[in-house]
């Protein structure tokens, strides 16, 4: 199981509400973007074990009301950084102009807002998205789903999945709880088998932990999947087959067969493609890839489940530099048999994606969550310890949201895609 620094800036917000908004006279209607937001799920939070907390209650789930989603919380314009190829930092730059991956550091390629088709700067919708209120959208592009649920107040956010390691598309389940709301979504294929790095960077790290080189390979590999740049030696992406690209592919798609969708809403007026408002879910391997590529690519959220690992690297450039997309809009939930802090040696590895998050400056500390109890959230919780399960509610390594209205998870589930 699995789990360089180009753009900055960004911070995308938004608020689920739970149904949709239907015109009285049957006749299809224009929604846009307005206000809403979700309650707070619960009673108030339980004392956990030491040093955390354990959530309690029972939540009342979404709230909010028919209203729209709004334009507030666009991504803020990114700096203005070196432009041309290789800064130590990875630091964004003007369109076009500066390197994703470990730049120095590690000797990363160069990586071009114009080639990588993903804007360097990105200062939000220039409009609101305009969706026709109809039933749900559900097509395949090349074998990657593609859906928006037009009967539900439209979110104006395109939510990523990755799913399990050598797995097909999808998140391991996830998307079903996603779908159940206002979301486009596309599942899109790539690698899923890229895992770690060769064993000659293993040996490396073995001798001289802090080496550069070494430390990129993880990270650069997951963003070459991502825009198909060229970092690393051992990982080739056809052209035109990277996620990026079959992103960009999908929303064009998705622009022709279901206009009603607004597809286009999510690409800048140069095409490319604007990940202030891309929200990006992974499961396991997943959870991984998206960890790595959320340090250099600044996207509205980040979900994790059942990860990230650290692979092998604990030192690994996209955790120990600053990251692109800010900690506080990133969300971890990883399953544990005995509350956290936990000694129970079945939670070694997850004992451990704790520390790789915390590491890579995601905040907080992990609130242990039961099945049959939720209790309220703050906006300082991100990292959730899920602790065992029920009938109904999965546990172990594994998604936890699903679109099972008896699962205990769910408002859990609403907090993380609804809270920020």
């Amino acid at each position: 199981m699995t789990s360089a620094k180009s753009r900055s800036g960004f911070i995308a917000v938004a608020a689920l509400l739970g149904v949709a908004a239907c015109s009285s006279s049957g006749t299809p209607t224009t929604r846009a973007a307005g206000s809403g937001s979700p309650s707070n799920a619960g009673s108030t939070a339980s004392q956990g074990t030491s040093g955390s907390s354990t959530s309690g209650g029972v939540t009342s789930g979404l709230a909010g009301g028919s209203g729209q989603v709004g334009s507030t919380g666009q991504g803020a314009a990114a700096g203005a950084g070196s432009s041309g190829a290789g800064t130590a930092t990875g630091s964004s730059g003007s369109a076009g102009g500066t390197t994703s991956g470990a730049g120095d550091d590690g000797g990363a390629a160069a990586s071009t807002g114009d080639d990588a088709g993903a804007s360097e700067t990105d200062a939000g919708p220039v409009r609101p998205i305009n969706v026709t209120v109809g039933p749900p959208f559900q097509t395949t592009f090349n074998g990657q789903p593609l859906s928006v649920n037009l009967s539900k107040p439209i979110m104006g956010k395109l939510v990523l999945l990755l799913g399990g390691i050598c797995t097909g598309v999808g998140a391991g389940g996830f998307e079903s709880f996603i779908e159940e709301y206002g979301f486009h979504v596309f599942g899109p294929s790539t690698q899923t088998c890229v895992n770690s790095a060769p064993q000659m960077y293993k040996n490396i790290i073995a001798t001289t932990p802090d080496d550069p080189e070494a430390n990129r390979q993880v990270g650069d590999a997951r963003m070459d999947l991502w825009d198909g740049m060229n970092r690393v030696s051992w990982v080739t992406v056809p052209p035109g087959t990277s996620i990026l690209d079959e992103t960009l592919a999908a929303i064009k798609y998705g622009m022709m067969v279901n206009a009603a969708g607004d597809w286009g809403y999510f690409l800048n007026p140069d095409g490319t493609l604007r990940t202030s408002d891309v929200w990006v879910v992974g499961y396991s391997w997943g959870s991984q890839s998206w960890a790595m590529i959320s340090s250099y690519v600044a996207f509205g959220k980040v979900i994790t489940t059942s990860g990230p690992q650290d692979e092998g690297f604990p030192n690994a450039t996209w955790i120990t530099h600053p990251s692109a997309t800010p900690g506080d809009a990133k969300y971890m939930l990883v399953g544990f048999d005995s509350p956290y802090p936990s000694t129970n040696n079945n939670d070694t590895e997850v004992m451990s994606m704790v520390t790789t998050v915390t590491t890579a400056g995601w905040p907080g500390t992990p609130t242990n969550v039961l099945p049959n109890g939720m209790g309220t959230y703050t906006s300082a919780q991100h990292l959730f310890a899920m602790i065992g399960s029920n009938g109904q509610s999965p546990g172990g390594h594994t998604v936890f949201c699903n679109n099972n209205p008896a699962n205990g998870w769910i408002p859990l589930c609403q907090y993380v895609v609804g809270g920020k």
